[in-house]
């Protein structure tokens, strides 16, 4: 175990780290704490190491003090926690001199060691490193860590592709002043976020014909159920669990409730405690492969009564599953809104108006900042526009909202009505604008 321990640094410090596109991630300025890079499987986790690996490079450290160690090789199965201590002897014996300086260490799926976190925590007090640990959403849940790491790491959840990412990856720059943005180049973007939003941002499905990214997401999902659930929780009603898996991938930005799911089960045969089904949901969204929205009430009652909104963390996924040749545009621009709220750190609800309209979203950012948003992708016919803009107008006048926003597809325009201000804005330029 120790030569192998030995190959595998030596390994890392010769590392030549591969070519990646620039995440927009940020890591948390706090210091003394272990960095915990967290979210669904394949969406990016790895490689965002590799950018910070590069980022401590460029700003000169040495490559003889960055250390990445990945638990998944087969020839570490036998390792325990009892062995850990092995790396960092090993590495302070092959470079004694960084005893004085600080080093970095990565440790990619470290959760396939039982007890890992004591380890890590006894490097904190005793060694001057800085500690960043990444793993699948299986094992290592945000809860998982705050009770384990009692406070000693803060996290960072890395997403599939935002949308300036997505276009990075093609090899399209944007300016930063998106005033600066001409036609032809408006033109190029309007069709890449309709690309965007029913490709989706899944780093390995980029560039795909539509067949084989299918099928690749698919595989994603399958990985979700069987290792995330299935042998995790020892899930054992397989069968509902796939049918819930796929009615809210097949359905983003639906409202949902446990209920009326059990009975449709029930009138299909399919025999599943409502429970069960709670605790199906809350695993999907343990694993980051579903998101729910609550209605904006101040009684808790009303939140449990009111069915949820659920969306799905990529809507490259929902094509992916789609029951139809193509799924409804609005549909997909409405999760892609949810999952770009997320990356900025939003808390969301959905609201239901007095007059009994319907407004998709209620964010408040971490500034205070709070913007009402609709979603639709055609709002070209007055009557549509009419539908949509007045739900904005009437909100409560508590909500008190910065902005009113209807995210389309390709209309740039602002309405002044009944003393209220309702900006019309492409998704292309609301996903690339700063939002706050």
């Amino acid at each position: 175990m120790r030569s192998i321990i030995r190959q595998r640094i030596a390994d890392a410090i010769a590392l030549e780290l591969p070519a990646l596109v620039e995440r927009e991630c940020r890591l948390p300025q706090i210091p003394n704490k272990t960095f915990a890079i967290i979210g669904m499987r394949r969406a990016g986790k790895t490689y965002y190491l590799y950018q910070i690996m590069k980022s401590l490079i460029a700003t000169g450290v040495p490559k003889n003090r960055i250390v990445y160690f990945n638990f998944e090789d087969e020839r570490l199965a036998e390792m325990t926690v009892t062995d850990l201590h092995w790396i960092t002897d090993e590495y302070y014996a092959m470079f004694p001199e960084t005893r004085t300086d600080r080093v970095y260490l990565f440790f990619d799926e470290i959760q396939l060691i039982t007890g890992w976190e004591r380890f890590v925590r006894r490097l904190m007090d005793t060694e001057n490193v800085q500690i960043y640990i990444s793993g699948s959403s299986a094992k290592m849940l945000s809860r998982e860590i705050a009770s384990s790491m009692r406070g000693r790491a803060v996290e960072e959840t890395v997403y599939p592709f935002s949308f300036r990412e997505f276009l990075r990856s093609q090899q399209i720059e944007v300016p930063q002043q998106i005033s600066r943005v001409d036609k032809n180049l408006r033109s190029l973007l309007e069709n890449k976020s309709n690309q965007y939003i029913s490709e989706g941002g899944f780093p390995e499905a980029q560039q795909l014909s539509a067949h084989d990214r299918n099928q690749l997401l698919q595989g994603y999902v399958d990985t979700v159920i069987f290792r995330d659930i299935v042998e995790r929780y020892n899930a054992t009603n397989v069968i509902a669990l796939r049918k819930l898996t796929r009615h809210l991938l097949q359905h983003p930005g639906a409202k949902f409730s446990i209920n009326k799911f059990y009975n449709v089960l029930k009138s299909d045969g399919i025999k599943v405690a409502k429970t069960t089904l709670h605790e199906y949901l809350e695993y999907l969204q343990d694993a980051f492969l579903v998101y729910t929205v609550n209605i904006h009430s101040k009684s808790d009652r009303q939140r449990m009564v009111n069915p949820m909104k659920t969306y799905v963390c990529d809507s490259g996924l929902a094509a992916a599953y789609s029951a139809s040749a193509t799924v409804e545009q609005g549909h997909l621009l409405e999760n892609s809104i949810l999952m770009e709220l997320h990356r900025q750190k939003a808390q969301m609800e959905y609201i239901t108006t007095s007059a009994g309209y319907e407004i998709d979203f209620y964010a408040r950012f971490p500034n205070g900042s709070r913007h009402l948003i609709q979603a639709s992708a055609d709002v070209s016919t007055p009557e549509t526009l009419k539908r949509e803009s007045r739900a904005l107008l009437d909100a409560d006048a508590s909500i008190n909202a910065d902005k009113r926003l209807i995210i389309n597809i390709g209309i740039e325009k602002t309405m002044e009505e009944n003393g209220q201000t309702i900006l019309l804005q492409p998704l292309w330029k609301w996903l690339l604008e700063p939002l706050i």
